[in-house]
């Protein structure tokens, strides 16, 4: 077990962590939680607690720790998955490597069960104490539904009972916070800067009764870039999940699970935004519910994503193997590269190339460049013992060999034959645009986004009419057609724009057009906990929000 100091700068570190996906977990939906490592101090994937409240209990939390020789630590969830709650809270402790003086607290929300617990190291905190807590202060708030008072009675008692008392501590472990707490709040000061860009106030720091009374010229904008945000995270989750299944099974059932409802949300909001962009919504008022009704849902789609993160990053760990892995890889990138002068010499014979492939072959070519410099830097920090860097490593050349796959594919399929609005032609552009865009997501934007939405949906509505009504279908598949020639108009268009505003070599712009690099909270160079390309980092599996967390140590 760690000990009690080692323990509290993990935890202001976790503080800073909170800071960042607080949001993001109340928002998530509920869903039956198992045992599990808790992340900080204060975690709620049930979205028991508004801003306010979660202020609070927070504050309670540092006043213990400031107090005593004790981490207080809060959980809460819907239900306890059909285990007691006693053996729920055993499970998290012991899969979060508590130690002597942590103290924990469980509440779950639906059923109002809980557990606290508390190591029998803990001076003062007798069984009679504990049993004393339990039936002054938190069974009776919790019967209540007082989530956030049961949290803050449970600290202030804790307060006033055992623990050393922090005065006593070692004068090194208080530099060593002071020092966390620095780099957190610089950590935690350019993130706000990056997330606020321009504006003063952001429309998801509001709720969606305060969202319906902002105006058009807000909304409108607002909705474009959390569905580019969304839509872009939705496609790096699949990806990870695609992974995870192949090597664990049905154990990643429940993360393909989610992937699957974003996907359902996202392309709902995509449906939406083509209603606002078609014109079919003249009414202000109804355009606003529709920019409202975008905004939530793309970003409670976001927000479960977030919060399923952690979850997943315990479940694959990229750092498990890592030489194994690291092996396998650069054996992939080497099989794809030897493929890439076939694919070239069939392209030459080609009249002409179409445009959803063209530049293909050398952006794949530049991603398996990459790839393999990751690779050597995995090994390199394998070999130093960097088990952060080396999972930033293993998901760089995971994510640039994805790409390339993708690309290559796309261009060994291509053919010069002028397409129809015949279903079978509509299905295979739908395909080649979807591949285009998927392989430049990094910086492709919502048109582009909600056209292939649009494009894809229609393809398979005038699929199943086929049989049953052809002239229904037929104008279905041109719309689709019409739709997906739209995307990859934008796409393209969104790809010029970006590439002649950029400078650097191919290997440092290729990961962020295909989406494999983001922007990470703190630049630097590989470290252990983070892992960081020129300030970008691995896309994780996950929502917006924590996308860049390997390259601030997230994922370790």
């Amino acid at each position: 077990m760690s000990s009690a100091p080692a323990r509290r700068v993990s935890a202001l570190l976790s503080t800073f962590v909170v800071l960042l996906l607080g949001s993001a977990l109340l928002a998530s939906p509920a869903h039956a939680e198992a045992p599990f490592r808790l992340p900080t101090q204060v975690v709620d994937p049930a979205g028991a607690l508004n801003t306010e409240q979660s202020d609070r209990v927070w504050q309670t939390v540092d006043d213990v720790d400031g107090s005593h020789d004790i981490q207080y630590w809060v959980v809460y969830v819907k239900d306890f998955g059909g285990l007691a709650p006693e053996d729920w809270v055993a499970n998290t402790v012991s899969q979060s490597d508590f130690g002597a003086h942590d103290v924990v607290l469980a509440i779950a929300t639906d059923t109002r069960d809980y557990s606290l617990q508390a190591p029998i190291e803990v001076k003062g905190l007798t069984d009679d104490e504990l049993r004393g807590i339990i039936a002054d202060e938190l069974g009776p708030a919790v019967a209540q539904g007082r989530f956030a008072d049961a949290a803050v009675s449970v600290g202030e008692r804790l307060e006033d009972v055992g623990g050393e008392p922090e005065a006593s501590r070692p004068w090194w472990i208080v530099a060593v916070v002071v020092i966390v707490v620095v780099a957190a709040a610089a950590a935690l000061a350019l993130w706000l800067r990056r997330r606020r860009r321009d504006a003063a106030e952001q429309p998801d720091a509001f709720t969606a009764d305060q969202l319906g009374q902002r105006p058009l010229s807000e909304l409108d904008p607002w909705s474009r870039e959390v569905l580019t945000d969304t839509d872009r995270a939705i496609r790096t989750s699949a990806d990870e999940a695609s992974h995870a299944r192949n090597e664990l099974g049905e154990t990643a059932e429940p993360f393909t699970a989610a992937v699957a409802d974003a996907r359902a949300a996202i392309a709902a909001s995509h449906m939406l935004r083509q209603r606002l962009d078609d014109r079919q919504v003249t009414d202000p008022d109804e355009q606003r519910r529709l920019l409202v009704e975008i905004i939530t849902t793309c970003s409670n789609a976001d927000a479960m994503l977030d919060g399923r993160g952690f979850a997943f990053d315990r479940l694959r760990d990229l750092g498990a193997a890592a030489d194994r892995r690291l092996d396998s890889l650069s054996a992939v990138i080497d099989e794809s590269a030897v493929r890439i002068p076939d694919i070239e010499a069939r392209l030459a014979e080609l009249s002409s190339i179409p445009d959803e492939v063209a530049g293909n072959v050398e952006l794949a070519d530049d991603l398996l460049v990459f790839a393999r410099e990751c690779i050597d830097q995995g090994r390199d920090a394998a070999s130093a013992g960097q088990r952060g860097s080396v999972i930033g490593a293993v998901r760089s050349a995971e994510g640039a060999l994805d790409q390339a796959t993708r690309l290559l594919d796309a261009a060994d399929n291509a053919d010069d034959t002028p397409r129809s609005t015949e279903l079978p032609d509509v299905v295979d552009l739908v395909r080649a645009v979807s591949t285009y865009i998927q392989t430049r997501r990094g910086v492709v934007g919502s048109v582009a986004f909600t056209r292939l939405s649009e494009a894809r949906r229609l393809a398979d509505t005038a699929a199943d009419l086929a049989d049953t009504d052809p002239d229904t279908s037929a104008g279905t598949a041109a719309r689709a057609a019409d739709l997906a020639a739209q995307a990859m108009d934008a796409a393209v268009a969104d790809v010029t724009d970006w590439s002649s505003g950029q400078s650097g070599t191919p290997s440092d712009l290729s990961p962020v057009l295909a989406g494999v690099l983001v922007d990470s909270v703190l630049n630097g160079s590989m470290h252990d906990g983070g892992y960081s390309h020129d300030g970008r980092s691995p896309a994780s599996f996950g929502g917006s929000t924590s996308a860049g967390r390997i390259g601030v140590g997230e994922r370790v």
